[in-house]
């Protein structure tokens, strides 16, 4: 059986944690409450904001299948894939996906960036708080297979952690660390923005975003 759709986009992050709610009733307790928390540490409603209706979505390093599961739910995506390395994230995505309507347009696979990625083009490749996780020798190749896949007309939706203000990318780091045993690092937007245009896209919008103690970077490139 299949949830009801809401009638319009989420304008708030208590809007995104109840659709959270309702894509993860069940699973992990631990999981679940991460995906119900985390709206409200990641500006998810402006991420949708940036989608066109009916995009099919590639989303790199999905993790549990947030991003990609609410735009399904939400009725915004033809179809989409996600990839990550956590081998329980994607199951949990892949539960939650089961019950969505539309979701069997939707795929969630285990893969690691430095893996083959699938070989079609979308309308929005979406990178969410991805590339600090990435060695610094694997980052600028991950934008430029990013921007492989991103279509003609299509968007590339890159969103990260900033470096700066300092403390504020200290906080995250902990954050991180305490999360994962991972040290992180960061690049600075403009290289980004610089490894990006290099690829044959245009930056259309340019965001900075702080959301209790994370300074949120937001990137939106055109094709």
């Amino acid at each position: 059986m299949t949830m009801d759709r809401p009638t319009e986009r989420p304008r708030s992050a208590a809007d995104v944690a109840r659709a959270a709610r309702a894509i993860y009733p069940t699973g992990s307790w631990t999981r679940r409450q991460m995906m119900y928390a985390r709206p409200y540490i990641c500006p998810f409603e402006t991420l949708i904001e940036k989608v066109p209706d009916g995009a099919s979505v590639l989303d790199v390093g999905c993790g549990d299948g947030l991003f990609l599961n609410l735009l399904c739910y939400y009725g915004l995506v033809s179809g989409g894939a996600g990839f990550d390395t956590n081998a329980a994230a994607i199951a949990n995505a892949e539960h939650a996906r089961s019950a969505l309507a539309g979701g069997q347009n939707l795929s969630f696979t285990r893969w690691s960036v430095g893996q083959p990625w699938p070989d079609e083009t979308y309308g929005v490749v979406s990178m969410i708080d991805v590339l600090h996780h990435i060695p610094v020798a694997g980052k600028k190749p991950a934008i430029e297979a990013a921007a492989a896949r991103v279509g003609p007309g299509g968007v590339l939706l890159f969103k990260d952690i900033g470096p700066t203000p300092r403390w504020r990318a200290f906080a995250n780091s902990l954050h991180d660390f305490v999360l994962t045993q991972e040290r992180v690092t960061y690049t600075p937007i403009d290289t980004i923005v610089r490894w990006a245009e290099a690829c044959g896209l245009s930056l259309k919008d340019r965001t900075t975003i702080n959301r209790l103690w994370y300074g949120h970077e937001l990137l939106v490139f055109t094709r």
